[in-house]
């Protein structure tokens, strides 16, 4: 049995696990921001929490509308191949864009509580 229909599958997949990769280590980076904390650690820009929110949201949308992208891309790929590799296909590319989502949701989330934690002086 030859398998050749897999290889370009398996590229597929691994070029989309890469972008995934990227795309929730940027939301991960992308939520430090630098403040200046004077000495008691209490800050005088009272906007910072709301617009490091605002920044997680949009960086959420635009990496959100990117995997959209990118799983109908994927879905339109999996149309290409021969009717016995579509049905697999399909199904692993759903599993990914969900587990993708769910990544992208999650650091969604841990941006946004670090936002509560952003410019606050520590003690110790």
């Amino acid at each position: 049995m030859h398998h050749a229909g897999r290889k370009p599958l398996g590229r597929v997949v691994s070029l989309a696990l890469l972008v995934a990769l990227l795309g929730v280590a940027s939301m991960a980076l992308t939520r430090c921001t630098l403040t200046g904390d004077n000495l008691t650690g209490v800050g005088l820009n009272r906007s910072a929490p709301t617009t490091c929110i605002k920044k997680c949201n949009d960086d959420f949308d635009k990496l959100f509308k990117e995997e959209q992208k990118r799983h109908i891309a994927a879905k339109d790929y999996c149309q290409t191949l021969p009717a016995n590799q579509q049905g697999p296909c399909n199904v692993d590319e759903d599993a990914l864009h969900i587990a993708n989502k769910d990544a992208l949701t999650a650091a969604k989330i841990d941006c946004q509580n670090g936002c509560h934690h952003s410019g606050t002086g520590s003690a110790g």
